[in-house]
């Protein structure tokens, strides 16, 4: 068998949907106050003649994410700075420039936040599994097609302008297929809860082998399977049916691979990024594989690993630190 040349038949099945018995739960008694800004609003309605007046109080209410907004993510700088208010003007004249206001404002109107009950619903599960954790804020923004979701302390921001809807007619000369396809609203709350399980169980990266990424990255799509317990699984991978079907046909297939070419205890960052980076397809394979097929072993191995050791809860399992404890106690054996 070639290295780079491995030829799988693609077996093509019916849509799943994550609807394993451990995950349904009642959660209709958990209050949860999720709390939606929708800071694109504010800031993209502002009359001119009032900006000078109306960014300080901007700046006031939202703090942190004012900061984190202007400088990382529009890269306008600060109010303090004399170019400031120049570099706004220029990111309002873009956006004017190509509609994209006045298409969020069509795709998500003002006072009717569509993903709000899905994200209430997941954010009620993540209150069962983590009673003790904070419910962060949630900040809608422009973003000029930058960052999908971004967090910071106690907050989510969220790009409207990343999900607009597969056939937005501007994101076909920026984005490739295997992303646009996912540029849709019913990705914000797989997005959101992503964002914000990365953000408060960071990656351990004393470890950092393909083996270890596969679990972390395992580790965070069984985290959604909780959140998010009737949502399709192609819908949390970001797959096409055809590459859900795929991955599971293939699993023991893409185990043995890993193994044989020795790349599970591989440190080069080549090797990570191809097995749990995002992409089209898992180079190593075909390209109508599927995409992150390291991802996929490693969450099967924590499948496993929550299988076998019944007593291990979500939140131990949040917590361990140790990945390869993880597989070590997984038993895993496609």
């Amino acid at each position: 068998m070639k290295k780079n040349t491995i030829l799988f038949a693609i077996a093509i099945i019916t849509l799943f949907s994550c609807n394993r018995n451990e995950f349904i739960i009642d959660v209709s008694d958990i209050d949860v106050d999720l709390e939606i800004y929708r800071f694109d609003e504010q800031l993209f309605t502002i009359d001119p003649d009032e900006i000078y007046y109306e960014i300080p109080k901007i700046q006031s209410t939202y703090g942190e994410f004012f900061d984190i907004y202007n400088i990382d993510i529009i890269g306008v700088g600060m109010p303090e700075q004399k170019e400031y208010y120049e570099n706004l003007s220029e990111f309002f004249y873009y956006c004017d420039q190509i509609g994209l206001y006045s298409e969020i404002a069509e795709t998500f109107p003002p006072n009717n936040s569509t993903f709000e009950a899905k994200l209430a619903d997941a954010f009620k599960h993540y209150k069962y599994y983590f009673p003790d954790k904070q419910i962060p804020a949630i900040i809608t923004c422009v973003s000029g097609f930058n960052l999908s979701v971004f967090t910071g302390y106690g907050f989510i921001g969220i790009s409207l302008d990343k999900y607009l809807g597969t056939n937005y007619e501007g994101y076909k000369e920026m984005f490739e297929n295997y992303m646009t396809r996912r540029m849709h609203k019913e990705m914000i709350p797989v997005d959101v809860m992503k964002a914000w399980s990365m953000a408060e169980f960071q990656f351990n990266d004393s470890i950092n082998t393909v083996m270890t990424n596969s679990i972390y990255e395992g580790r965070i799509q069984y985290f959604l399977d909780a959140m998010l317990p009737e949502t399709a699984d192609t819908l949390k991978w970001g797959y096409t049916q055809i590459q859900w079907g795929w991955a599971n046909k293939y699993e023991k297939n893409i185990w043995n691979y890993m193994v044989s070419d020795k790349v599970v205890f591989s440190n080069e960052t080549m090797q990570i990024k191809t097995y749990t980076g995002e992409a089209p397809f898992t180079t190593p394979f075909q390209n109508n594989s599927a995409p992150r097929a390291g991802s996929f072993i490693g969450y099967k191995i924590v499948q496993d690993y929550m299988k076998n050791n019944p007593d291990i809860t979500l939140k131990d399992l949040m917590n361990e630190r140790d990945y390869m404890k993880i597989y070590n106690n997984s038993y895993y054996k496609p």
